[in-house]
């Protein structure tokens, strides 16, 4: 199987999540940073100088040295950094009103008939295996723990990568939560270290069941 996106309009909730976001990415674009912070952090930075030039030997020195410092190094770094700031902030938004103009987003409509999950080891993530069909399965990956409550269901929508990033959403699903095999996570890493590490959405043809007794036996 390969992974195939089509374009379908936006559900309702989606809506208001895109434009939820859209309100937040906005108010970052505009920086709570103001040009007189940089004034007033200059002004201190030289008192906090003066302080510990008239305490150089005394306890004070220390920690009016350190404060002027870090006043300083906000006047010199500071405006790099909002400037990056803000222009990381700007592209996102831009690319935000791009797809809430568009109107769809591109999605994988997956018909599963068994799912098995594996909790991850140590840093690895969930990893999701799909059953889509005879002899056909289907890896999906939880690096970020972005997948719903309601994950895993046998019909569901994948998202397209740049929505994902974008959006927080791996998938969308369209019918009840399930109770999902689960395999022993030490079996998974002992298998993914032997056999090596599927793909994110990668398919494979094996038959299901005699894939997850491949995984339990490497306990």
């Amino acid at each position: 199987m390969d992974i195939l996106f089509k374009a379908r309009p936006f559900y309702l909730d989606e809506q208001r999540l895109l434009k939820s976001l859209q309100t937040q990415k906005g108010k970052k674009v505009v920086s709570k940073i103001k040009f007189y912070h940089f004034i007033l952090a200059l002004l201190a930075g030289s008192g906090f100088t003066y302080l510990a030039a008239m305490n150089k030997d005394r306890f004070w020195a220390l920690p009016f040295g350190i404060a002027a410092i870090f006043l300083f190094a906000f006047i010199v770094l500071g405006p790099y950094e909002l400037y990056k700031m803000r222009r990381k902030n700007k592209i996102s938004l831009q690319r935000l009103n791009t797809i809430i103009a568009k109107g769809t987003v591109d999605t994988c409509l997956i018909q599963a008939k068994r799912i098995a999950v594996a909790k991850e080891f140590e840093d690895e993530g969930d990893l999701f295996i799909i059953e889509y069909d005879t002899d056909k399965i289907l890896y999906l990956w939880d690096y970020d723990y972005a997948l719903r409550k309601k994950f895993p269901c046998l019909q569901f929508e994948i998202y397209e990568e740049h929505f994902f990033k974008l959006f927080g959403r791996l998938v969308y699903p369209l019918s009840e939560r399930i109770q999902p095999l689960t395999i022993d996570k030490k079996a998974k890493w002992n298998y993914i270290e032997k056999m090596g590490v599927p793909g994110h959405l990668e398919t494979q043809n094996i038959e299901f069941d005699q894939l997850i007794t491949n995984i339990i036996n490497s306990a």
